[in-house]
Formats: structure tokens, sequence, C-alpha cells
């Protein structure tokens, strides 16, 4: 298990912090923390849905085609599935948590333009 703070050095973006809980070539989980004001590039996934579990603070995941803007609510679950352009923000004042289960199937991140 790494944890990475005070932005880590992940290949496609930096966030305040992220904790690698399981890595396989087929899934992915990850406890990750963002600022307020912080939110993910958006991007897309060719083969790997991303799940999002809200732990703390305001998460906010929006997506497009549909543009669609969902605020999670404690440990509910939020599904974007693979091809479907989205990012997590985090809607509040204060750190957002939130657990990111990716699979299954090989990850890949492609960005986007904002």
């Amino acid at each position: 298990m790494s944890e990475k703070q005070g932005g880590d050095a992940s290949p496609h973006y930096s966030i305040s912090a992220r904790q690698s809980i399981l890595e396989t070539p087929e899934a992915r989980v990850t406890l990750m923390t963002l600022a307020p004001g912080e939110a993910t590039p958006w991007h897309r996934h060719s083969v790997i849905a991303d799940t999002a579990f809200r732990l703390d603070g305001e998460v906010e995941v929006q997506a497009r085609e549909p543009e669609e803007s969902i605020r999670l609510l404690p440990g509910a679950p939020c599904r974007m599935e693979p091809g479907r352009v989205h990012r997590v923000a985090n809607a509040g004042a204060t750190p957002c948590r939130f657990l990111l289960v990716q699979g299954v199937g090989a990850y890949d991140f492609v960005k986007v333009q904002a």
C-alpha cells in the first residue's frame, strides 16, 4: 500500500492525496483526497468503469453526453461506464475523500478537453 500526499506524482494528474489500496492488471482501488476547488481532469476510460463512494466532504461527479452533475451521498455509489467523459470535483469548502474502484480490465486514462 502506498500513499502520496502534497500533490502526488501520478503520471496523469496531481491531487492533494492518493492512497493505493489494491492494484492488479484487472482492477484498482484508490482512496483519493481533493482540496477545496480541486478536481480530476476531464477524462474517460476505454475498457474499465469508475465507481466512486463518498467518504468525507462534498464530492460531485460531473459527466458529459448527457451533461450530468451528481452530488454523492455518504456511501452511495456512482458508476461511470467505459467511454463516458467525466471528472470528480470537491464541491465544498473543506477537503473531501472518496474511494474509487476501477475495473474490470486494462486501465487507461484518456484526457479530454475541458
